[in-house]
């Protein structure tokens, strides 16, 4: 590559063809404005990414590019790091600035490179008029992260242009997972690689076409592979056929779940779509974590326990919990349970009430319509009694409405001890709040109907 830059005119630089992989060669100024380039590890997709939008920086007029991961620290040894690299190889670093403090790459034209995790979503509000994002690993991402970037990404300039880099893993089963929809009618057909339009109705009757590409490739896409790195993705195949598929292959699959909380849980036996019925008690549980705040629903009856929905509202409140609660369940004969820490002092808000004066009022309950234990279980012990319940008791949970709690089911993990591992509340399979939701319904309703040596 050459690079030369004059005072009188913009920044112009050759590139041989050479310089990219053949395979990603059709998405240089393709003119949809979604990329997904996914499939196996070393198939140089981060590495096409960061060359193609190095190239824009250059040319532009007006650049200005978010880095998005899961969580900000992650970012300097992901794309920042991957831009530096291919700057350096190119020969063109002196023509950008890499700083740590903040974490960002600024051009010499003025355009830049603006880091930011999903673990601090309030700090995506700051960019103004972004013109590009790059999603790397936007498998990890939730659905609620990708709505909270993809609402921020408002410009006065032009629309913004998304690039997604990714390996097909993800926690619970990926026919759940929100990128799937992107995917599914054409993944399930075996077609990887395509373009794809979805339209849009607005309400007030415009449409709306959304176009979207989608690139699929493995190491074989990529010439620079070694031939170490080669036999270890081929030697996966005898020693975990389960990562072979997903990293070597590039195939959708479900992360292995090696201590799951819920091992009884089977989305055979226990997946459906029970209808509410207003003759019976509703069961509310709830679990008061911040972010998020978590009620899940429940019915009992006939001997048969059901999970209607689950209710989980990232950076809400009690307030808007029970706004959501009395508009669809309002009308229904209540009882209420849940985390025990919701009535100490602790849990105290403005006013000088707790949570469960506060449910109490929100949906005009009487105090006989709570059974809120003093104590919340011990981990170890109610483990027990989920998967007790989940193995020898008639159960139906709601797969849509409930999908929170069939993430849990699937995803939370348990120690060698038998507790819920929660170190880190930035991973969704660690925070466990729906099915601590579960826990306390248990508790308060099931343990009289299961057999268990449960102390």
């Amino acid at each position: 590559m050459l690079a030369r830059r004059r005072k009188d005119e913009p920044i112009t630089i050759r590139v041989e063809r050479d310089a990219f992989l053949p395979c990603y060669r059709h998405l240089i100024d393709h003119p949809a404005y979604i990329h997904f380039l996914w499939g196996g590890r070393d198939s140089g997709k981060s590495t096409f990414i960061a060359q193609l939008l190095l190239l824009e920086c250059l040319r532009s007029p007006y650049f200005r590019c978010i880095l998005v991961k899961k969580t900000f620290e992650s970012i300097k040894d992901a794309q920042w790091q991957t831009l530096k690299d291919i700057a350096e190889e190119w020969g063109i670093s002196h023509l950008f600035k890499f700083t740590e403090s903040p974490l960002q790459v600024t051009c010499v034209n003025g355009n830049k490179f603006i880091a930011r995790g999903c673990d601090k979503p309030e700090k995506l509000k700051s960019i103004k008029d972004p013109t590009v994002a790059w999603y790397e690993e936007g498998n990890q991402l939730t659905e609620d992260d990708f709505i909270t970037v993809s609402t921020t990404l408002r410009s006065n300039k032009q629309k913004v242009k998304q690039y997604f880099s990714f390996n097909p893993e993800v926690k619970g089963n990926y026919r759940d997972h929100w990128m799937w929809q992107y995917f599914k009618d054409h993944c399930s057909r075996g077609i990887n690689t395509f373009e794809h339009t979805m339209e849009m109705e607005l309400p007030d009757g415009e449409k709306i076409s959304i176009d979207y590409t989608s690139t699929h490739t493995t190491y074989h896409d990529n010439k620079y592979v070694s031939s170490e790195r080669k036999a270890l993705l081929e030697s996966l195949k005898f020693t975990s056929p389960y990562y072979y598929q997903t990293f070597t292959l590039g195939k959708w699959g479900n992360r292995e779940v090696k201590q799951r909380f819920a091992f009884a849980f089977d989305r055979g036996k226990h997946l459906g779509k029970p209808v509410l019925n207003e003759m019976e008690f509703v069961w509310l549980s709830f679990d008061f974590n911040v972010n998020p705040i978590c009620c899940s629903v429940h019915q009992h009856y006939d001997g048969k326990l059901r999970t209607l929905s689950c209710i989980k509202l990232a950076d809400s409140d009690i307030y808007k919990l029970c706004d959501q609660i009395r508009a669809k369940y309002g009308h229904c004969t209540l009882k209420v349970t849940g985390d025990a820490t919701g009535k100490a002092r602790s849990a105290l808000t403005k006013g000088n009430v707790h949570y469960y004066q506060i449910i109490q009022q929100q949906l005009n309950l009487g105090e006989m319509q709570f059974e809120v234990p003093t104590v919340n279980p011990p981990l170890e012990k109610s483990g027990l009694l989920v998967n007790a319940v989940l193995a020898r008791y008639p159960y139906e949970c709601h797969e849509d409405d409930a999908s929170a709690l069939v993430y849990d089911f699937e995803n939370v993990e348990q120690d060698a001890d038998g507790k819920i591992r929660k170190q880190d509340r930035n991973d969704p399979a660690q925070q466990a709040d729906a099915i601590d939701t579960f826990r306390y319904l248990l508790e308060a309703e099931m343990k009289q109907y299961i057999d268990i040596d449960y102390f």
